[in-house]
């Protein structure tokens, strides 16, 4: 009787093992059938293409060509679109906005080489490009990690900065990505079932933010528009490897160099951000004693959808002290 009911729990949980198997296969086989849009129809028209040696880089641009510039940097998963509202607030002010997206996001080109340094070395040569004269660089989640190493690489192409919610993994020891994601294709099965899987992106998007009904459609479309470029599951797939393990070459990865860092500085943090909380901007401030701290009340990790106005609002007088 004990075999017979072992043979039978193994052969269930073989069963249910390739039920699972299946489906997360199942997920991945979607997304390449969902994946097959070129950049040219989904991209903007108002943006454009920046050359550097590493591939284009998409950006955006607002207001003034002679205004201070203000280069945008987005977080996870997003792109430069998720800051129109910011981009508009900011140009109207007389400032020069730079939106880019930082790859593999976005309709930039995806090189495969996504650390810190290699972030900020592309952007370096987009505003060598562009020739702007020294920018106020602005990070916002992950994407700090990129802008702050830009100011620290290359100061001369920076006026200040701005940290908004910054994920900059500052206060957690380093480590490397799990072993188990070392496997590409396992990468892939995560990709398709969170970042480029579209019935996943409204609940991400709430799980990352206060104001559960800011996960407005609008905001959604805009993440969902680029994952349907073909390629797009793999190639993000090689960036989570970066994403989980720590860029232990970067500088913005020292706690030391921030002592070293004489620009000037701004954070901007919503008390109600559960993925970078507020100890990290305090934290943060301790690092940069020179920075301004400002909190916004009521807001979660992307303040700049949850509450716009008074987002750009706090941004805008951060600015303008600079």
């Amino acid at each position: 009787m004990i075999s017979r009911l072992l043979r039978w729990f193994v052969k269930t949980l073989l069963v249910l093992l390739v039920l699972v198997a299946a489906g997360l296969t199942g997920f991945r086989i979607a997304a390449a059938f969902r994946e097959t849009a070129a950049r040219e129809e989904l991209a903007p028209s108002a943006g454009r293409s920046v050359q550097t040696s590493s591939g284009a880089v998409f950006i955006r641009e607002k207001g003034p060509p002679d205004g201070i510039p203000v280069v945008l940097f987005h977080g996870t998963a997003a792109w430069s679109e998720l800051w129109w509202r910011t981009s508009d607030a900011l140009a109207a002010a007389g400032f020069r906005v730079v939106a880019l997206d930082l790859p593999p996001f976005g309709f930039s080109d995806r090189p495969g080489t996504y650390t810190r340094a290699d972030q900020a070395a592309r952007v370096n040569e987009v505003l060598g490009r562009l020739e702007t004269p020294p920018a106020i660089v602005v990070g916002h989640s992950f994407g700090a990690g990129a802008a702050t190493e830009l100011v620290m690489r290359y100061p001369d192409r920076a006026r200040a900065l701005v940290l908004v919610d910054a994920a900059l993994g500052l206060t957690v020891p380093p480590s490397d990505p799990p072993a188990i994601v070392k496997p590409k294709w396992i990468r892939e099965v995560l990709v398709s079932l969170t970042i480029t899987n579209p019935l996943a992106t409204k609940f991400l998007l709430q799980s990352l933010i206060a104001k559960k009904e800011r996960a407005l459609p609008e905001y959604v479309e805009i993440l969902q528009r680029p994952t349907r470029r073909t390629g797009s599951t793999p190639d993000i797939a090689d960036w989570v490897y970066y994403f989980l393990g720590a860029d232990r070459n970067a500088l913005s990865a020292d706690r030391a160099a921030y002592a070293r860092m004489t620009k000037p500085a701004a954070i901007l943090w919503g008390d109600k951000d559960s993925v970078t909380p507020l100890d990290q901007a305090n934290d943060l401030k301790n690092l940069l004693p020179q920075a301004m701290l400002t909190v916004l009340p009521g807001i979660g990790h992307i303040p700049q959808i949850e509450d716009p106005a008074a987002f750009n609002d706090a941004l805008l007088k951060a600015l303008r002290k600079f």
